[in-house]
């Protein structure tokens, strides 16, 4: 593979991850919204990790795909904190789990698969784009 094509592999994953940002603003907003209805139903707040990474997620999410549109090196920075923010979701579910008192409990604290597919991809998404940088396609 060339590294022009490596390039606009990487801008078309920005585009499409610009796209993707909105949708998980979108769903984390919604997410956010049922954790007050069914702690204003059941009368103890939701616990708001999921909801509060959809939101860290979002926005690192868009910081990213406009750094790899705009095919810059800085994209390197929202890239390295999304997948470090993902690890620490991992980690709070990991401890949360640990500390479930009830199959119930253990079963809401775990990781949906999307989750782990996302974080592989982000950890593609930057080494190709580290490679990049490396091959002076992505400037600083």
């Amino acid at each position: 593979m060339s590294a022009a094509t490596l390039e606009w592999i990487l801008r078309g994953f920005g585009a499409a991850w610009i796209v993707g940002s909105a949708l998980a603003f979108h769903k984390a907003r919604e997410a956010a919204l049922i954790d007050r209805m069914l702690g204003a139903l059941s009368g103890t707040p939701e616990d708001p990790l999921v909801t509060r990474f959809l939101f860290v997620g979002s926005v690192l999410t868009l910081l990213s795909g406009v750094g790899l549109v705009l095919a810059t090196a800085w994209a390197l920075v929202p890239l390295g904190l999304l997948v470090l923010s993902q690890l620490v979701y991992f980690a709070l579910v990991r401890r949360k789990r640990a500390r479930a008192h009830t199959e119930e409990q253990r079963e809401e604290a775990r990781v949906q698969p999307a989750t782990f597919r996302a974080f592989r991809l982000s950890l593609l998404v930057t080494f190709a784009t580290g490679v990049a940088a490396w091959l002076g396609r992505f400037g600083w």
